[in-house]
């Protein structure tokens, strides 16, 4: 009982601290560049903060502690977190080249993900050495026989990779069909039944179709820093 206990308090600060990091930078980033591509809404919301607590949400963590404690029970054993939602308001962007300021605004949240999971993976990489790093690293890393603060950062890394590359699938597609709704299909922005029930088939089949091409850009991304390293490191 006690055993179990400590585990469950290890397991809770892991997913804790991965999920901090990753919804204070991601809400940061996103209210940053609409601040910069001319949209202050985020900003005047109080989002263009490095505090934790403006971004925490509540739900969006208990998420993360379900799917980290009761994944077995799910046919899915993984559940990003998410933070606050924030206000985005493209009307305010202008210039010349608006339409590609308003899709950069609406992928920032993805490209905020691809940051994190990218440097949580270049970490783990440094930490463990670039050639004892795959994909699915849980053997590597609990292999070690004593909980050190070398195995806990590990597990932070590879945590913190595990979410925001969800969180990047899922964002680059949710911010691209938001651009498409904006400029293409404003009538699904009227909230009804068919409206919803449409968005969420098109959402679906947009993670079933771009889902494994992102997934792949993101293993590539991944095979080059190693590559990288290993040379470096040689």
């Amino acid at each position: 009982m006690r055993l179990e206990f400590i585990v469950g308090v290890h397991t809770l600060i892991i997913a804790f601290i991965s999920y901090i990091i990753t919804i204070t930078f991601s809400g940061w980033f996103e209210a940053l560049i609409a601040k910069q591509v001319g949209d202050d809404v985020p900003e005047q919301a109080g989002f263009l903060t490095l505090n934790p607590l403006v971004h925490f949400n509540v739900f969006g963590f208990a998420a993360v502690l379900w799917g980290k404690f009761f994944g077995d029970l799910l046919p899915f054993k993984l559940i990003p977190g998410w933070g606050r939602h924030i206000p985005l308001v493209p009307d305010n962007i202008r210039g010349s080249h608006y339409k590609v300021l308003i899709l950069i605004e609406y992928l920032a949240r993805a490209w905020a993900h691809f940051i994190i999971l990218m440097v949580g993976i270049t970490l783990l990489m440094l930490l463990c050495g670039p050639s004892h790093v795959v994909l699915n690293t849980h053997e590597l890393l609990f292999s070690i026989p004593h909980i050190t603060l070398y195995k806990v950062m590990a597990q932070i890394l590879l945590f913190m990779y595990e979410q925001n590359l969800v969180l990047f699938i899922i964002h680059a597609i949710i911010g691209l069909f938001k651009y498409l709704i904006y400029f293409y299909m404003p009538t699904i922005q009227e909230l009804s039944f068919t409206t919803i029930l449409s968005s969420f088939i098109i959402l679906c089949l947009g993670l079933l179709i771009f889902g494994p091409l992102l997934h792949f850009f993101v293993t590539q991304c991944i095979t080059s820093i190693q590559s990288m390293l290993l040379l470096f490191l040689s």
